[in-house]
């Protein structure tokens, strides 16, 4: 009926009351509105609190591949030759092109050098890990050189700047390894210089003169052109072996002092040696050290005519190379040392009773060596002995009073008989019962040394050192290496008298001091000559340390001219 009221009407009728809904209802609608509210909480929470971000995907990196170490390989060590004159300093240069060679000179012309010495030049060629060669340096400075001179010098060289007041000039020096040709192509240098003048760095140099001509120093001759007043030219020589090219007067003449000095280095040393007779090889030793003197030991002995023929032939070459005589000594101290055998005169020191007995025994020993050509007997021994010292057996046996009065006329005999002396071994080997060439003995205190002082009357010219410690001396070094110990010496024999060391080679001093210093520090403390017999290290070893030593300084130039000159003073 509502439906046919006109609208206006029927919006007049009242609606009906909202049917409230159940217990049931509001509880089910309620619990799913709480459902919902913990499900919004909840997602926020782990969107918020909980979630982490995703796992990146790691792809597992490839197996890394580790190339093999670049094999290194080691250069090997440049040698650098020993200089071939004394050098104050040495400068090590190392370049990469020749170009470079002359602009390290012209730095060093201008660097502050040591005066009137030498300073050695290393010039290193990197790229080829060697010095550089005397070709290379020609032509570095555009120096023309017949290519045959190179073959007849030796590669190693010495190269060196020498400082004057002039200022610097250069100097090298090297060896002739092959004689045949040299003279006629140095001739034929000459000869070109005249005519076609000498270049340097692309630059003609002119003479004051032209050609060469002929100076003398030292009995030494060098040829010579003269460049400028101010001690400059071009100077060279050949003698012996060595073969000399400098800028200078000057320069040339300190080294021919040098190389002549060094010829008489020798002399310092009396050497063992192997063989009995002259060999190529022998000849070659005597050639390149020059020693003052040889130890004839039993096995360079074999019967009279040979060991006449070869101390004859020894003397020879050692005058013809040194203008000085051999010393020539042997132990002939008579019973258990007497190296020369067959001679007739072997008695023991033990059993020589009176003086006038000990003048005819050293009367007739020394007739007998001076007839082979021994000139220096290392006999007799004064020691001071008691039994039970291990040279007891060797010595006079008796007190210091009588070994001085039979030494006295021992030495007087030989003297008689044209034979030198080395009286031994001061101030004695007293009170060891060991072998002291085989350990080094320590004493406390010195033995009684009485005898030697005695026997000093009678002037023999040579005292023989012992090699031991003698701690009231010197508490840290053997009696021949010590200044203290030689000075000690020579307050109680003299400073005539020449002081020669006991064999150096012994294994008492091998197993304490380096080879260097065996034959370095007995000269520095004062001895005169050097035995060194060979018995155990290459006597060339023994020279060569030595020669070392003096040409880098590591010895007293002083020390070592005084040594030879009384030497040579003495011959």
């Amino acid at each position: 009926k509502e439906e046919r009221l006109p609208p206006t009407l029927r919006s007049l009728i009242p609606k009906p009351a909202a049917i409230r809904p159940s217990p049931f209802k509001k509880v089910l609608v309620r619990g799913i509105i709480l459902i919902f509210c913990l499900f919004l909480f909840g997602f926020f929470y782990w969107l918020w609190a909980v979630k982490r971000p995703p796992v990146e995907e790691v792809t597992p990196p490839a197996e890394e591949i580790i190339p093999p170490p670049e094999e290194v390989v080691e250069k090997p060590k440049i040698i650098i030759p020993p200089p071939l004159i004394l050098v104050e300093e040495i400068r090590t240069s190392e370049i990469s092109t020749l170009e470079e060679i002359p602009e390290i000179f012209n730095w060093l012309m201008k660097e502050e050098l040591p005066g009137e010495s030498f300073t050695r030049l290393v010039i290193i060629n990197l790229p080829e890990n060697r010095l550089v060669s005397l070709e290379e340096m020609a032509e570095a400075f555009q120096i023309e050189v017949p290519e045959e001179l190179y073959q007849k010098l030796s590669p190693d060289y010495t190269l060196a700047l020498y400082s004057q007041r002039q200022g610097k000039r250069v100097a090298l020096i090297t060896k002739v390894k092959e004689e045949e040709g040299l003279s006629d192509l140095l001739k034929n240098r000459e000869s070109k210089i005249k005519t076609e003048g000498f270049f340097i760095s692309g630059q003609k140099i002119s003479g004051l003169v032209p050609y060469f001509k002929t100076f003398f120093y030292k009995n030494i001759g060098f040829r010579y052109l003269t460049i400028s007043k101010e001690d400059l030219g071009i100077c060279y020589a050949w003698f012996d072996d060595n073969f000399v090219i400098t800028s200078s007067f000057e320069s040339m003449k300190k080294i021919i002092e040098e190389l002549t000095f060094e010829k008489k280095l020798g002399q310092l040393f009396i050497v063992g040696f192997e063989g009995k007779t002259l060999t190529p090889e022998l000849e070659a030793f005597f050639k390149k050290y020059k020693p003052g003197g040889i130890l004839l030991l039993s096995k360079n002995i074999e019967s009279k005519e040979q060991l006449k023929t070869l101390i004859s032939d020894l003397q020879n070459l050692s005058l013809k190379e040194t203008g000085l005589p051999l010393l020539v000594a042997v132990d002939q101290e008579g019973g258990l040392i007497s190296r020369i055998d067959f001679l007739s005169e072997k008695t023991p020191q033990s059993e020589i009773e009176t003086p006038e007995m000990a003048y005819q025994i050293g009367l007739k020993r020394a007739g007998e060596l001076k007839e082979l050509g021994v000139n220096l007997n290392l006999a007799p021994l004064l020691d001071f002995l008691q039994e039970g010292d291990y040279l007891f057996e060797r010595s006079f046996q008796k007190t210091p009073e009588e070994i001085g009065e039979l030494a006295k006329s021992l030495v007087s005999g030989q003297k008689a008989g044209e034979v030198l002396t080395a009286i031994k071994h001061f101030p004695g080997y007293g009170g060891i019962s060991f072998d002291p060439e085989e350990e080094l003995a320590e004493l406390e205190r010195t033995p009684q040394f009485s005898q030697f002082k005695t026997v000093r009357a009678v002037k023999p010219e040579l005292v023989m050192t012992s090699n031991v410690i003698y701690k009231e001396i010197d508490s840290s070094l053997p009696f021949t290496f010590s200044p203290k110990a030689v000075q000690f010496l020579k307050n109680n024999l003299g400073s005539e008298i020449l002081i020669v060391s006991d064999d150096l080679d012994q294994n008492s001093l091998l197993n304490k001091f380096s080879l260097k210093e065996k034959v370095t520090k007995p000269i520095e403390a004062g001895v005169d000559i050097l035995i060194f017999s060979g018995y155990r290290t290459p006597v060339e070893q023994g020279l060569d340390a030595f020669f070392e030593a003096v040409k880098n300084r590591e010895i007293s130039a002083e020390k070592v001219n005084a040594a030879v000159s009384k030497v040579i003073q003495f011959k």
